[in-house]
């Protein structure tokens, strides 16, 4: 798999540590990242980071730049770890029911950005992390794993977030675990689990 970050380094500690510790049963090939941010953390696992900038680009060019180091890898999976650029059906159709996206929240609640604060302002009582396959609609593909942790009116946004990073890197961890030994299966827009 190639792991994609922006700059969160929870989901990507996570699976790095698991990798570190043959807990994953996939190989991370590499980390691609639109910023440099957590190339640091990578280089400390002797993982391959590409910085690939979106700056200055439109979002086809800098999928067009991703793309072209993808061909390095060839891998069988994408694994969006806190990767916070929404990408194009010219790119999902590339790895069609193989990208990975660890989101956060409980969908089909809150989709998009901050879903903590939305979560929020809606004085919910529990948020959760949902994994689930890339398609063409926004956090709306087949979803693999989800958890949630209750919460009250003593949380604020933040601790929402603080709260939601553990079941995040969680979810992500046993979704994959899922993936990678074959027990997902896709059915139109849902998921068979094994």
């Amino acid at each position: 798999m190639v792991v994609f970050v922006t700059k969160e380094h929870d989901c990507l500690g996570e699976l790095l540590i698991r990798y570190a510790f043959d807990e994953l049963d996939a190989t991370i090939q590499a980390v691609i990242s639109n910023y440099n941010t957590l190339q640091p953390l990578v280089s400390k696992f002797g993982i391959p980071f590409h910085f690939i900038s979106h700056e200055h680009k439109t979002r086809e060019e800098h999928e067009e730049a991703i793309l072209r180091t993808l061909e390095i890898y060839k891998p069988e999976y994408l694994v969006l770890a806190k990767y916070m650029r929404v990408l194009t059906s010219d790119f999902v159709k590339h790895y069609a029911n193989r990208i990975v996206n660890i989101h956060h929240s409980f969908l089909p609640a809150f989709i998009g950005a901050n879903p903590y604060r939305q979560a929020y302002e809606r004085g919910v009582k529990i948020i959760g992390a949902t994994a689930h396959f890339v398609n063409d609609n926004l956090d709306e593909g087949p979803i693999i794993a989800q958890d949630v942790k209750e919460v009250d009116h003593r949380f604020t946004a933040t601790d929402m977030a603080n709260l939601g990073k553990d079941t995040e890197k969680s979810v992500l961890s046993k979704a994959l675990k899922l993936v990678f030994n074959d027990r997902v299966f896709i059915h139109g827009n849902r998921t068979i689990i094994l």
